[in-house]
């Protein structure tokens, strides 16, 4: 994690020589009813006991304010068993939204994938939470195309998976 850490703060002050998104971007947009009020689908994202409970995550390192890093990753991911990070900055966070920016996607055997956006943005619906999840910065190319593909399918299981974590928790 530490080489992932010194290439994303080498890639904020000198420039990616990774792959960039181009001017045409794609972005992964999916919507949830979730049976957690939306203060604690927000802190789901948030907090590092939670990260790891419902998305599994192996390691995690969050500030909780804006100006801070957002960093989550897996160690023993899919089939292969590969680790996998996304490391980013908090851009904004209220109660009912957080933007993460200048994401940087951490997969193996790939460019870095950056800069991306994560926007979440939830709301009180009928005794639950109505979350909204956009996901930007996709560019094109084998290694874009793969991880858009990837992701598409995933936010939905992913979200699925949180709503079963918190029917088992709350």
């Amino acid at each position: 994690m530490k080489n992932y850490l010194i290439i994303f703060l080498s890639s904020l002050l000198f420039g990616f020589t990774a792959a960039l998104a181009d001017s045409g971007t794609r972005s992964v947009d999916t919507e949830a009813n979730l049976s957690a009020n939306p203060g604690e689908v927000m802190q789901a994202f948030l907090d590092e006991d939670d990260l790891k409970a419902w998305w599994k995550v192996s390691r995690t390192f969050v500030e909780p304010k804006v100006g801070g890093v957002w960093s989550i990753s897996w160690d023993d991911w899919g089939e292969d068993k590969t680790q996998h990070a996304w490391i980013g900055v908090i851009e904004e966070l209220t109660p009912t939204s957080m933007v993460i920016g200048h994401l940087v996607m951490i997969e193996p055997d790939m460019p870095l994938l950056a800069p991306m956006q994560i926007q979440i943005i939830v709301s009180a619906a009928d005794g639950g939470t109505a979350l909204a999840l956009s996901h930007r910065g996709y560019g094109y190319g084998d290694h874009w195309d793969k991880m858009y593909e990837l992701v598409v399918n995933g936010w939905d299981h992913v979200l699925g998976d949180m709503e079963a974590w918190f029917q088992e928790n709350y």
